[in-house]
Parts: C-alpha cells; structure tokens; sequence
C-alpha cells in the first residue's frame, strides 16, 4: 500500500464508523447478518481484488483452525439455515458439533498432520459457506499454490515454507477484524473471538443468543469451555 500509515488509518476509519453505526441497530439474528454482509462489503472494496492462485478445488489451507468473532459466527449460522431443512439442518448440526468436538484442543500441527479439513469444504473443494465466510479467510490468498502445498505438506511440518500473499489484503482484513472487535466494546457487546465451527454451533442450535448477544449481556462461558 503507498502511503501504508496514512491509508491503513482511513480504512480503518471508515470500518470503525461503519461498524459502530451498524451494530447501534442490531437486536437480532438477521440484524447481524445484515451488518456483516454491509461490512465484508466495504473490506473486501478496500482490500481490492488482485488476482491469486487460489481457486475452485485448492483448498490446501483449509485445515488450519480459524477465529471469528461472535457476529461472523451468527452471520455463518444464519446464511446455513437459510439453506437446509428439517432433516437436513439436523443433520448439519450434528456434523458440525461432531467436528467442534474433535478440532476443539487441536494445535494446527496436528490439524495439519491429520488433515483434518474444515467442515464447510464441500465435495468440490469449495468453501460451502464462500459467500459469508470468516474475515480470517478472506485474509489468507496466495499467489502460488505449489508454495501452498509445501507449507501445509504434513511430511515435511519441520521444514519452513513461505507463502507469497497478497499483502494488502491481508493487512485489511486483519484491521477488519479488530476493528469490528473494537466497535463491539463500543456497544458494549462481547468481542471475544471463538473458534469457526464451534461459534456457529453455537449459533445454529440455539439462534435466541443472537439476541442475547445484541442486547450486551455475556454468553455462557461454557461456549469456550
């Protein structure tokens, strides 16, 4: 980025004032999955779109753990109900607690070792959730997938592998995501971040807490537990 400070400031700016001016209205589920769809879109803008190697079937990042913050996950949670059905949203809870249980004191290590993929990955290789996925994710490209390959190769964990990125975007999306922390606590609301799959268990099973977290109130620690 030129001009690195002076920029980053102002995109931080304008993610703050627009986060502080979105949450102010949230009370419910879709009022968080309205602000976060308004919010990515303005990150993604700021974070351009230059062109990577990542694509369709390239998913060799996707067995590393990720944080989201408490809107993220109920955005996640809602986008997911929206597109399943009786049987079919059960049974989606019951695969996604059955991996928040198996991921849930995993280092990456051992992610990376077992390749453990993320449960969103769909048969394709795809994110199933692309369109409201995580900002951690959005932060991550690469521009070389063979790189890619060689950092996350289970059998060579011991040796170190750099990863061309797009760093611009990484920088905004990073900023993204602590300043949507920060106009959390301007609420107050809680911003403490969980890990992806289980946040939208969390979510998933019990929507009423989108409510419960909109009005200021803690959610049960047993969450993190």
């Amino acid at each position: 980025m030129a001009d690195s400070v002076i920029q980053l400031h102002q995109v931080e700016d304008r993610l703050y004032r627009l986060a502080v001016d979105l949450l102010a209205t949230v009370h419910d589920t879709s009022g968080f999955a309205a602000t976060m769809s308004a919010y990515t879109d303005l990150a993604e803008n700021l974070a351009g779109h230059k062109p990577v190697a990542c694509k369709l079937g390239c998913s060799h990042c996707c067995v590393l753990s990720v944080s989201v913050l408490l809107p993220e996950a109920v955005a996640i949670a809602a986008w997911l109900s929206m597109h399943c059905a009786g049987a079919g949203c059960a049974a989606q809870l019951k695969r996604l607690q059955a991996h928040a249980l198996r991921v849930r004191w995993m280092e990456d290590s051992e992610r990376i070792h077992k390749q453990i993929a993320c449960p969103f990955l769909d048969a394709r290789g795809g994110c199933g959730i692309y369109p409201v996925r995580p900002l951690v994710c959005r932060s991550v490209t690469s521009l070389d997938t063979e790189a890619c390959f060689a950092a996350l190769n289970p059998e060579q964990l011991d040796e170190a592998h750099g990863v061309p990125m797009d760093t611009t975007r990484k920088t905004v999306m990073d900023t993204a995501f602590c300043t949507l922390a920060r106009a959390m606590q301007q609420q107050p609301m809680m911003s403490r971040s969980i890990e992806l799959c289980n946040g939208v268990v969390a979510f998933f099973a019990n929507p009423g807490l989108a409510s419960v977290l909109a009005s200021g109130a803690d959610l049960p620690a047993s969450l993190w537990d």
